[in-house]
């Protein structure tokens, strides 16, 4: 027997919900600002190869910049469904 999928909606009142964007805010000033470094790191480019120490820095600075840039976008879909699905207030 084949059932149909009922889509709950998320128990999230106003002050869970102004918190969730809060974070997705953070989250994105978060990334910007590792972004940023990342970009400032390769602006330092020449057409010669970097040396390794410089290359590994830039390495992990981008696994940071990508680690942020991760956290944003579960914040933002969690921001995303609760805008799709509404959230019940309470009082």
């Amino acid at each position: 027997m084949m059932g149909f999928g009922i889509e709950r909606r998320p128990s999230m009142d106003q002050k869970e919900f102004n918190e969730l964007h809060a974070r997705c805010v953070g989250a994105f000033g978060s990334y910007a600002t590792e972004a940023e470094k990342t970009a400032t790191m390769l602006a330092s480019c020449t057409a010669e190869p970097m040396p390794l120490p410089e290359r590994l820095k830039i390495a992990v600075q981008e696994r940071i910049e990508i680690t942020a840039h991760s956290l944003y976008l579960a914040e933002k879909l969690l921001l995303h469904e609760a805008a799709r699905l509404g959230y019940a207030f309470t009082n």
